[in-house]
């Protein structure tokens, strides 16, 4: 019944604005203010990085608790309005011609339902009902200590919402969406369900993109099931050091050796350094440690190395080498541990404290 009074009365909403392509209702208690409303048409979302435009930005002004625009006419496109000072976003997609109305309940958490399509619909629906998830997970992991079997339970359930809502409406436009926040075999399994119509859907390029990280992903996850069996021996390479002076892998057979690829720019690369400077401390000479650093200019590298004053050897990997598809390198950190035999014990993907006991068994033979 709730849902739909609401939708008579978003209908209504509608109608009476119906100059604006998108009104968005804000609570009562929200005073008339300048909002910012970002947009990037989806055939630019789904380009690489480098080529991506920025989004286009629009300064508007709320009017009666009440703010309009109008919907860009080159195409499909993604909609967001930072909301309680960034903290959160109003995200909505939509196609020249469409009229949606968006309604916010509540500025913190953040709720709003849109209506005008049936894909916000289906959306708002699902981006609801996971928050509710993501909230229990959240309470989980910060508990203390933390609830790991709660966190388990919230991101199956987290994983089946989104499941079973393709298996239930494979035509519904809202299927790709519900693909967009699943990854691996998941993914892979609710594409193959979903109606052939939802070719035409606004969201299936992003769909297609994301296909194609998630085919390599997959692959890359079985190659380095395969690289960690104990058999393999570790690809070399040569790259130049500090110096500017040829560094092969294979220098240092004979020693455990970590190869961390990393970055400047990743967060949780920087973080993981006190941990892996006190196992240098603790098992070299025995193990050498082999910064490969990745995906950044070369300046950067070494301003980085400086900076963390890492005592390893370091290493620069230039774009155009086949090192991190070598190693299946998925993200970062990852770090690799190559035997005294020049073979891959282990690959590790992520900041992972297991990381450490593992290398501890294998140095110590346990």
């Amino acid at each position: 019944m709730r849902k739909f009074v609401f939708a008579a009365i978003a209908a209504g909403f509608v109608s009476t604005f119906a100059s604006a392509d998108v009104t968005v209702k804000f609570p009562d208690t929200q005073k008339d203010s300048v909002f910012i409303v970002e947009h990037m048409l989806v055939s630019d979302m789904v380009r690489k990085g480098g080529e991506r435009p920025q989004p286009v930005i629009d300064t508007l002004k709320s009017v009666g608790g009440v703010l309009k625009f109008e919907l860009d006419e080159a195409g499909a496109a993604n909609y967001r309005i930072p909301y309680n000072n960034g903290r959160s976003r109003v995200s909505l997609y939509a196609s020249p011609g469409e009229n949606l109305a968006v309604i916010i309940s509540s500025k913190d958490p953040l709720k709003y339902e849109v209506v005008g399509t049936k894909l916000m619909e289906g959306m708002t629906d699902l981006m609801n009902k996971s928050s509710v998830i993501l909230d229990s997970y959240r309470a989980a992991a910060q508990s203390q200590p933390r609830n790991e079997a709660a966190m388990e339970k919230a991101r199956q359930d987290y994983d089946n919402l989104f499941v079973n809502y393709i298996k239930s409406n494979p035509s519904e436009p809202a299927a790709l969406f519900a693909l967009l926040n699943l990854n691996g075999e998941n993914f892979m399994n609710g594409f193959e369900s979903i109606d052939a119509s939802l070719k035409n859907g606004i969201l299936y390029p992003l769909v297609l993109n994301q296909k194609e990280y998630e085919e390599k992903s997959i692959a890359a996850e079985r190659k380095m099931q395969e690289l960690q069996s104990g058999n393999v021996m570790a690809p070399d390479f040569t790259l130049k050091n500090l110096e500017g002076k040829d560094v092969k892998l294979s220098d240092f057979r004979g020693k455990w050796v970590i190869i961390d690829f990393w970055g400047s720019w990743c967060g949780w690369c920087i973080k993981g350094f006190p941990k892996l400077k006190d196992a240098y401390e603790q098992y070299k000479p025995e193990l050498e440690i082999l910064g490969v650093d990745c995906n950044e200019p070369e300046a950067n590298w070494r301003k980085g190395v400086e900076k963390y004053k890492l005592p390893w050897v370091n290493v620069y990997n230039p774009e155009g080498t086949s090192i991190l598809s070598d190693y299946a390198v998925q993200g970062f950190p990852t770090k690799a541990i190559i035997s005294p035999e020049g073979k891959i014990a282990n690959i590790t993907v992520g900041e992972d404290p297991s990381f450490f006991d593992t290398l501890a068994k294998l140095i110590n033979g346990k």
